[in-house]
């Protein structure tokens, strides 16, 4: 398409687009091809995926369960955790590890890479409340920070995801005005948060 000369003789660009095709002159001007130019495809790079590397923070004896006749609980490591590494990882169970999903590692994750569990000192897990993503952090060597919870406070002010945490043996909760007022009943008729 050509630009529309007026009686005047000044000239006027069409407002129509203009579809080159892909081995045709760039309408830019530029002399090089349209797939070489204005039309060019670029590659985007893929997310770069998350690894646990030597982190075994979920090994670290928050779970309950048995794994190969050997008994999870609380305060307990994994019998399988080796230095680094899960020792029987190719042949984990489906419950609870093959199940279990990190929210630090998840492809999802909204947390920063200093959120490592093995570097933070805590294991973020996902869970539900209301069929919305909900947090609980566990430690993973140590209690969430303030610094920590301001990050997590912050976090549920935007994204309106409640979380869970522990300090000192008390256990908490924070999260939107409905969520809170859940949590109060389930106190008052002496229930867990979680």
């Amino acid at each position: 398409m050509q630009d529309a000369i007026l009686n005047d003789g000044t000239s006027v660009y069409s407002t129509e687009k203009m579809q080159a095709a892909r081995n045709d002159p760039c309408p830019c001007g530029s002399g090089k091809k349209y797939k070489k130019c204005h039309g060019a495809v670029i590659a985007l790079q893929p997310a770069a995926q998350r690894a646990c590397g030597i982190c075994t923070a979920c090994c670290e004896g928050w779970v309950v369960g048995t794994i190969e006749g050997h008994e999870m609980k609380p305060g307990t490591p994994c019998f399988f955790r080796g230095e680094g590494c899960c020792t029987i990882y190719e042949r984990r169970p489906k419950e609870p590890c093959r199940d279990f999903v990190c929210g630090w590692l998840a492809p999802d994750s909204p947390f920063p890479e200093s959120f490592r569990p093995d570097r933070l000192g805590v294991m973020i897990v996902r869970t539900r409340w209301r069929a919305k993503p909900a947090y609980i952090l566990r430690s993973a060597g140590r209690d969430p920070d303030e610094a920590l919870l301001a990050w997590m406070r912050d976090f549920t002010a935007k994204s309106g995801a409640p979380f869970f945490y522990e300090q000192k043996g008390e256990r908490y909760g924070f999260g939107p005005i409905q969520f809170q007022q859940e949590m109060l009943a389930k106190l008052e008729a002496g229930e867990r948060l979680w």
